[in-house]
């Protein structure tokens, strides 16, 4: 006799944890990604600008985007985030 199944049980499977933590972890551009590991390593924009051949403007557009996806508000959670997450 098959027991039946419960959220409980299902919160206990790996693979459907997985598939809501993709759900849930907003996603990030590639050049959101490069701009946010310039940040967590202490450039500025206009230092990220400058090494990604991109204007400072543009650099901090990319921080603010990040920080809108992701719910953070400074550099500090920014820097957190980037850590946490290996980035």
């Amino acid at each position: 006799m098959n027991a039946p199944r419960t959220a409980i049980t299902k919160h206990r499977n790996p693979a459907f944890d997985m598939r809501n933590l993709r759900r849930t972890t907003p996603r990030l551009t590639p050049r959101e990604r490069q701009v946010l590991s310039l940040v967590a390593h202490g450039y500025t924009s206009k230092q990220i600008g400058e090494k990604l051949g991109i204007s400072p403007r543009t650099a901090e557009t990319h921080r603010v985007n990040i920080g809108r996806r992701l719910g953070i508000r400074n550099v500090a959670q920014m820097v957190r985030y980037a850590i946490e997450n290996k980035l």
